[in-house]
């Protein structure tokens, strides 16, 4: 267990493990034009994304320049060049810096009007053979809702290859919205203080999550490997619309594209903003021993979630879930699956980073478990309403794979038949799991999931309070024997192993997201060993 202070006027920190590096933060701001600091990302082999963003700029274009070097110094630059940026793309600067040697540790800055920004640190993809890789695993980051603990402590390893953001990178919310009840106190108040709808509104709020000096330290630290869930659109978006979009909000297809050019003009990531058929899906390959591969679980295919309100109606529901034509990730991205899962044949481990819990998980009887008296924030009048939903043992959220069972068994099918050692990633419920993936809920497993809790969001702790600290997990695990841990109070992140023999999944958990000072300590280690996927997860 480790205590870390993080002072409010905290402007600089020097990452372990990098001699002659260090990261300027906000006090020192003021000197550079670079105020949302350095990123990487999408390595591969020869390749990465490097990028920033120009501060101060008002209407004209600008030229920066950039380098990757060899040395946190960078005397030994390998690749530099010469960009422009202006207002088309929100004064963001993306470069993919190619023919770089596979399997280093890099460095890379930028130069524009005199000044200089921070250095950043990347590492490409190894090839051949490889005995080990390591990523860190978030989801989640809502900045109003507390401080990114996760990220500070991510920032501070030096043992990882990527970073793997699982999405819901940031929240659409305005003040007084889901998750800003903390939001005064902590001086964390989304920008624009209203929802985001307009490009305007997306641009400013990942200006906002970007200022972070805890985000800034990681970005600069690891590349990101990054997939959006629905917060960078709006709650619960599908293909045609989303639950938190309504026609006064204009065209649900215009909102999309304001927020998936915003996604791209900020986020270090290939790819641009192509209306409904922009992918996001797209595999890397740690040589030998891993293939990893990002879904797309929210917009590509997905299928609206079926109404489980007050005013669902029970046989609706219940032929939704049965329509097997009903999909989560579109026949286009099956098919790209299925074809990556048989090209991955040559590599140890096959790695599915995607948003939602795949294990079929059905909810315990809430009624013994939750104090409809206790301190929550949704009303009273819905928590009543999850109690007496949970009495038949539903599925915990359809918003999952749960909501999609036929499209799961393809999935799952796909896997037995082309992976040979298949782990599954995934985020999105705040909630710290592993389980074994079996069809239907029985049987032995054809996957095992590792999901990381949020980096701030509320969990279920913050909206259903227990009679007694975590009788939910408990009771969750007791019904559901396939799910091995489950750990709903505190945020972190997750960090995966991979070696020839096993994966090893360790949950790193913070006791609070709402202080400066804060505890960190592995809560849990759970493995699985290469050739044993049916035998499941052992304690690590």
């Amino acid at each position: 267990m480790r205590r870390r202070r993080i002072l409010q006027g905290f402007v600089a920190a020097t990452v372990s493990g990098w001699a002659g590096f260090s990261a300027p933060l906000a006090a020192q701001r003021g000197h550079y034009p670079f105020a949302h600091g350095v990123a990487s990302g999408d390595p591969s082999a020869d390749a990465v994304v490097i990028w920033t963003r120009v501060s101060g700029a008002r209407g004209e274009r600008v030229r920066v320049d950039w380098q990757v070097a060899t040395d946190p110094g960078m005397r030994d630059v390998l690749k530099h060049g010469r960009t422009t940026t202006g207002p088309h793309r929100d004064y963001t600067v993306k470069v993919d810096v190619g023919g770089l040697p596979s399997g280093r540790t890099l460095f890379y800055k930028f130069l524009a009007s005199g000044a200089t920004s921070q250095i950043g640190r990347t590492r490409t993809l190894p090839t051949g053979e490889v005995r080990d890789a390591a990523f860190a695993v978030v989801s989640c980051s809502n900045y109003p809702a507390g401080y990114f603990h996760a990220y500070r402590e991510i920032a501070a390893r030096d043992d990882l290859d990527a970073v793997i953001h699982l999405g819901d990178y940031l929240y659409e919310y305005g003040p007084g919205e889901y998750a800003t009840e903390r939001a005064e106190t902590l001086q964390r108040v989304p920008d624009p203080p209203h929802e985001t709808v307009t490009l305007a509104d997306y641009r400013r709020r990942h200006a906002q999550y970007k200022s972070d000096p805890d985000s800034q330290l990681m970005l600069a630290s690891h590349p990101l490997i990054a997939v959006w869930d629905d917060h960078e659109f709006t709650n619960d978006a599908w293909r045609g619309g989303a639950q938190n979009h309504d026609p006064g909000e204009g065209p649900w297809s215009r909102r999309r594209d304001a927020a998936l050019r915003a996604f791209f003009e900020w986020m270090p990531v290939r790819g641009r903003r192509a209306g409904p058929d922009t992918r996001s899906y797209r595999d890397f390959r740690f040589g030998n021993l891993a293939s990893l591969i990002m879904l797309d679980t929210r917009l590509a295919g997905r299928a609206p979630q079926p109404d489980v309100g007050a005013n669902g109606d029970p046989d609706a529901v219940a032929a939704e879930l049965a329509d097997p034509r009903r999909r989560l990730l579109g026949w286009r991205q099956e098919h790209w699956l299925r074809e990556t899962l048989k090209r991955s044949a040559g590599t140890r481990w096959q790695v599915l980073g995607q948003q939602v819990l795949m294990a079929p998980v059905r909810a315990p009887d809430l009624e013994p478990i939750v104090d409809p008296d206790g301190p929550t924030n949704v009303s009273r009048a819905r928590l009543n309403e999850v109690i007496a939903i949970s009495r038949d043992n539903p599925p915990l959220l359809l918003d999952t794979w749960d909501g999609y069972p036929a499209a799961r068994e393809t999935l799952l099918a796909d896997l037995a038949r082309y992976a040979t050692n298949p782990v599954v990633l995934s985020g999105d419920m705040h909630t710290a799991l592993a389980a074994h993936v079996v069809p239907n809920g029985a049987g032995k497993p054809v996957a095992v999931e590792f999901m990381t809790t949020s980096v701030s969001s509320p969990g279920y702790s913050d909206y259903l309070p227990e009679f007694e600290p975590g009788s939910l997990a408990r009771a969750t695990i007791e019904l559901n024997p396939h799910v091995r841990y489950m750990e709903t109070r505190r945020r972190g992140w997750l960090r995966i192993e991979l070696s020839p023999d096993a994966c090893m999944g360790e949950w790193h958990l913070v006791d609070t997201v709402h202080a400066r000072e804060y505890v960190s300590q592995i809560d849990q280690r759970l493995r699985v060993h290469a050739g044993e996927i049916g035998q499941g997860l052992k304690a690590g």
